[in-house]
């Protein structure tokens, strides 16, 4: 991701807490606090049954517990173990239609012996919420991006979390929070 794009998303991002921020009705002027949706000891495989970006998934799925779990904070896969992951949680709070959810993904330094493509993406209740394809090979970056929910998702939609790439790289999906609106 460029400069400018990143400075574009961050420009885009205080535009959008500056508007959650603004008072709320009955004249509270408490600035919402952002709640964290990523809950790493909640994350469980996907079955491929169940998988929403089925279209992506080889047919020899190896994603051993080894590869992936709670990492300071967030939730970390090791794609040279595991080059192709899908997780959900369930939510721990209800999200509305003008929540501001906020992501940040990081990658160290992709690499694999031929050049490829990686995939992140981050779903609610089955959709994809956000998403990005990253060039491989790549330097460590931060993938943040701020998405406002146009709609109130479903009663028992769920978190999750998709990643596949080749080489033996390293991704953690450092936060997941809501705003509320």
């Amino acid at each position: 991701m460029t400069l400018l794009v990143r400075l574009s998303v961050l420009t885009v991002s205080m535009g959008f807490v500056a508007c959650a921020a603004e008072p709320t009705q009955g004249g509270d002027s408490a600035q919402p606090t952002p709640v964290s949706l990523l809950e790493p000891l909640a994350l469980v495989p996907v079955e491929a049954t169940d998988d929403p970006l089925a279209e992506h998934r080889p047919d020899d799925v190896d994603c051993p517990a080894a590869a992936w779990g709670e990492e300071g904070g967030g939730f970390e896969v090791q794609t040279g173990v595991c080059a192709y992951a899908a997780f959900d949680q369930p939510l721990s709070v209800e999200l509305g239609a003008g929540d501001l959810i906020e992501i940040s993904v990081w990658h160290d330094t992709l690499d694999a012996s031929e050049p490829a493509d990686g995939h992140v993406a981050v779903l609610l209740g089955g959709l994809v919420l956000w998403e990005e394809t990253v060039a491989i090979p790549a330097p460590s970056a931060a993938l943040d991006a701020a998405v406002i929910l146009d709609a109130t998702p479903s009663p028992g939609a769920r978190l999750g979390l998709h990643l596949h790439n080749h080489g033996y790289n390293s991704w953690r999906f450092v936060e997941v929070q809501v705003t509320p609106r």
